[in-house]
């Protein structure tokens, strides 16, 4: 019998399938029971199984293969299974597909955690961003149209309704987390504490003329977070930039140089609702944007978000309706 990672496990798993390019069979239409075996799951995963996180989550097609077992943990999964939703990974090993794992996480996450989620599926990892794309970057796990696509065939289920909500909230293209986390503080509703500030093109390429190549010499240059109808970016900073700032401020050089104008926001900036706000209000002048700032969230709210999206605080899923409800209540 076979068996399906699914949830946290699968997550990590395509993750790493994906770092070490490894090629994701679709399954036949025919599977549709998995076994409920953690020495099974283990044996059969081998030294992969040491990377994947405590317990392993597997999925089963009925409640009664559910048991008490140490290192295993089950999840149900009654009538068919949506079209498109299981790839094998090894003989007689089988995961969730990107999509099937967003949708399994959705009632499990908290809205802000599950756009941050979707956003690496529809992201880009490199090992430095400032580099030009190599052979060594992984690709995204998914796009907007997949999960769509698979969405419309699932019916009923919960978590559907929380991941079409981030679908409307996330932008593709993130080259790393911070960069998602953000985005998603820029753009997110005021109901789920956000600034509700125009959606960004993630990593938008630009090409650079001959005179800009001469202080940035490469042909490209990547603004992680620009509003292109002004010619503006956000730039991220991670603790890790104080290595490189001589690339950094060529880059900056050469963005001017295309007429574009880039602020760089640190990381103790993206963790401060008091300055990010700041910046946020100066944003919504430079890109003329149709923002209420009377609407946004206080400066408590905002860094309750802030805060989730650095995984300092963990909060159980809450619906938008409800989120929604809480806010004008503490309003009125």
């Amino acid at each position: 019998m076979s068996i399906c990672l699914c949830n946290l496990s699968a997550d990590v798993a395509l993750e790493l399938a994906a770092q070490q390019k490894l090629e994701l069979v679709p399954a036949s239409p025919d599977i549709s029971s998995f076994a409920a075996d953690a020495e099974v799951a283990k044996e059969a995963l081998g030294e992969f199984a040491k990377q994947l996180p405590h317990p392993i989550e597997l999925l089963v097609d009925k409640r009664g293969k559910r048991r008490h077992a140490p290192g295993a943990a089950y999840h149900v999964w009654s009538g068919p299974l949506p079209k498109n939703s299981v790839f094998q990974l090894y003989q007689g090993v089988y995961v969730s597909s990107p999509e099937f794992t967003l949708l399994q996480q959705a009632s499990q996450l908290h809205q802000a955690n599950l756009c941050q989620m979707l956003g690496r599926y529809l992201g880009t990892w490199t090992p430095n961003k400032n580099e030009p794309l190599g052979q060594d970057v992984r690709a995204p796990l998914t796009s907007f149209e997949s999960v769509k696509e698979f969405l419309e065939g699932v019916g009923r289920a919960w978590g559907k309704n929380n991941l079409k909500l981030a679908l409307a909230y996330t932008c593709e293209g993130a080259a790393s987390a911070p960069e998602t986390s953000l985005q998603l503080a820029l753009s997110l509703p005021p109901e789920l504490h956000g600034l509700g500030i125009l959606q960004p093109t993630m990593n938008y390429e630009n090409e650079l003329s001959p005179a800009a190549q001469k202080i940035y010499p490469h042909d490209t240059i990547r603004i992680d977070l620009c509003w292109r109808h002004k010619k503006f970016g956000l730039e991220h900073q991670g603790k890790e930039h104080g290595k490189q700032l001589g690339k950094d401020y060529a880059r900056w050089f050469a963005a001017r140089m295309m007429g574009y104008e880039l602020w760089f926001v640190a990381q103790e900036q993206l963790e401060s609702a008091k300055q990010l706000m700041y910046i946020a209000r100066e944003l919504v002048k430079r890109i003329d944007a149709d923002v209420d700032t009377e609407a946004w969230p206080t400066e408590s709210e905002f860094q309750d978000l802030l805060d989730i999206l650095a995984g300092k605080t963990h909060p159980k899923p809450v619906s938008f309706k409800e989120l929604r409800k809480r806010r004008a209540a503490a309003r009125e």
